[in-house]
């Protein structure tokens, strides 16, 4: 092991600089000189908050005055570029340290910091790690920081209006009416908000933005943000269906549309974003129209790239990607337009972006003191589609990819999931168990029990179709009968709201027993068939009830037997 005795009279100082991928911003020379100042500077200002950097020599080696680091003898600076989210950390730094070691050490940089940092002891060498660079990041924000209050121009009260979905951001569209350019309409944002465009190029990719302070995006509990649109307000940008003549085609347009809107719970989007203290709405069959959702999420821990800039990302995401370039505006009704993912609409899916950063970290050791700090000196940040776990451009994937390297929890994953779905299966019957509500099957139809269906008119009990049921078990008193105990009759209703006015309610009135384990589930909701199944011999088919009962009107044509297609198939009064 190399033994580097310390010479408190006249101890070396070493320059270290590494670039990778791209050339730092200073020269050697420079950062000699102008990084002394700045070490006693900090040394001075943040050392009630660095107690593990700041503490007394003690001594390594054989023999006494000997130290076991490389490099601890020696004053030293050294600077690196990351890329990528790295940042500053334990093991980011040991790498570059690696580099930078003398030829003759018998050790790499994890336990050179382990040994400057921690005196050996692993543990403390991280935590001191953590504590290097929390601090410099916390010095770098108050220096460069851009507050939040700075990006719109309008001021705190005005931002909140604007993320519920107000303010004339959201309520304008391009116009012919009151333009005051010939040949130019009216309200178009990109000429009217043209600083946008100007923080998006000068500040959100060059330094970090304060944090909005507003109810939409305070405790995010589950780490993330989304914002949803309903509405497209600018012609002309290959996004929305906004286009000339703008005053019939721009009064109501939709975003492009890349999600299902499952339900909104209002209670979750705090009254003052639904100005009501609870209530819920439920959307099926894309009865809701095109809505438009994306979001961003970040890491649990303070230093996480994406938790550091994630002002940036929503400035980027909500103002300058979807309102400046794309025009899209407007809230679902009782939810933000923007909020903490779990204030938002339950919805089946949402796009997103990450930051992706390059930054310049310059990290001073005194051999004097025995101190190491550090210091951010370059930021330049990139917005791109998330790269999640399965696929890009999807919230759920890329929050599962954080959780996988543990940067997420699965416990907030399981919540995250009650919002963003991937279907909306289900929704509606949750919601009224979770408001206090209980399903009765027989409550709309009296007379009837539901033992089928799908979207809306979920949820059913299955049980009662299977063989042998009180509902299929023939000649039982409790099933409706047109004749006596012993008859084969029953009825099957089948209702549709959606489906066309002849086809809205059918009526299967079965004249025959069916043999003992018959498959009435399959035979109504996969595989329509014929056998023992006749119309006008096993069963008839009718409009109505009244109808059935009177054996009136009933429908002359069927057709059976294609796979996977359930009742009532072709079905109908006729053939025609």
């Amino acid at each position: 092991k190399k033994i580097i005795k310390r010479e408190s009279e006249d101890h070396k100082t070493r320059h270290i600089y590494h670039q990778k991928p791209k050339a730092m911003r200073f020269s050697l020379s420079v950062l000699s000189v102008a990084c002394l100042p700045w070490l006693a500077s900090a040394g001075q200002n943040h050392e009630e908050t660095l107690p593990l950097l700041n503490r007394d020599v003690k001594t390594f080696g054989a023999e006494p005055g000997t130290y076991a680091g490389c490099l601890e003898g020696e004053d030293f600076f050294l600077g690196y570029t990351v890329r990528k989210t790295r940042g500053c950390s334990f093991g980011v730094l040991a790498e570059y340290l690696t580099a930078e070691l003398p030829q003759d050490c018998p050790h790499d940089g994890t336990k050179e910091l382990i040994l400057l940092l921690g005196e050996g002891d692993e543990d403390v060498a991280r935590a001191a790690a953590v504590a290097m660079c929390t601090n410099a990041w916390h010095a770098y924000l108050a220096d460069n920081e851009y507050p939040w209050d700075q990006v719109s121009g309008y001021g705190p009260i005005w931002d909140k209006e604007y993320y519920d979905g107000n303010t004339h951001w959201n309520e304008e569209h391009q116009t012919e009416l009151d333009k005051l350019i010939q040949d130019e309409p009216a309200n178009h944002f990109r000429r009217e908000a043209p600083h946008i465009r100007e923080i998006f190029e000068a500040e959100a990719q060059g330094q970090a933005f304060g944090y909005p302070s507003m109810d939409n995006f305070e405790n995010c509990q589950l780490q993330s943000i989304m914002c949803c649109w309903v509405s497209d307000r600018q012609a002309n940008d290959n996004n929305g269906n906004c286009a000339t003549p703008y005053d019939e085609n721009c009064l109501d347009a939709d975003p492009g549309d890349n999600t299902d809107l499952c339900a909104v719970d209002m209670a979750r989007s705090t009254s003052s974003s639904a100005h009501v203290d609870g209530g819920f709405s439920w959307f099926n069959d894309n009865s809701e129209g095109p809505v438009h959702c994306h979001g961003l999420a970040w890491g649990a821990h303070e230093l996480d790239t994406y938790n550091r800039y994630k002002a940036n990302n929503l400035f980027f995401v909500s103002m300058y990607d979807h309102l400046y370039q794309r025009g899209y505006v407007r809230n679902v009704p009782g939810a933000p337009m923007c909020g903490c993912v779990e204030k938002m609409p339950i919805v089946s899916r949402s796009d997103c972006t990450q930051v992706d950063d390059d930054e310049t970290w310059v990290f001073v050791w005194n051999a004097g003191t025995k101190k190491m700090l550090a210091r951010l000196d370059y930021v330049e940040l990139d917005f791109n589609a998330c790269r999640g776990e399965g696929g890009n451009n999807d919230l759920n994937r890329f929050i599962n990819r954080l959780k996988t390297e543990g940067r997420y929890s699965e416990e907030m994953y399981t919540e995250f999931r009650k919002t963003v779905r991937g279907n909306c299966n289900g929704v509606f019957q949750e919601l009224l168990t979770e408001k206090g509500y209980t399903y009765n099957p027989q409550a709309a139809t009296p007379g009837w029990t539901q033992v089928y269906s799908k979207g809306l008119l979920a949820p059913y009990a299955d049980e009662l179709l299977k063989s042998p049921s009180t509902f299929t078990k023939q000649a039982d008193t409790n099933l409706r009968r047109l004749q006596n105990a012993d008859s084969p009759v029953f009825y099957i209703r089948r209702y549709c709201p959606k489906c066309t006015r002849s086809h809205r309610e059918i009526i299967y009135k079965r004249l025959t027993a069916f043999p003992e384990g018959y498959d009435f589930i399959d035979l109504f909701t996969n595989n329509w068939v014929d056998t023992n199944n006749i119309n006008l011999l096993d069963f008839t088919l009718h409009y109505n009830m009244e109808d059935a009962l009177a054996d009136a009107n009933p429908w002359s044509f069927c057709n059976y037997n294609e796979n996977l297609i359930g009742f009532p198939r072709d079905c109908g009064p006729s053939n025609l």
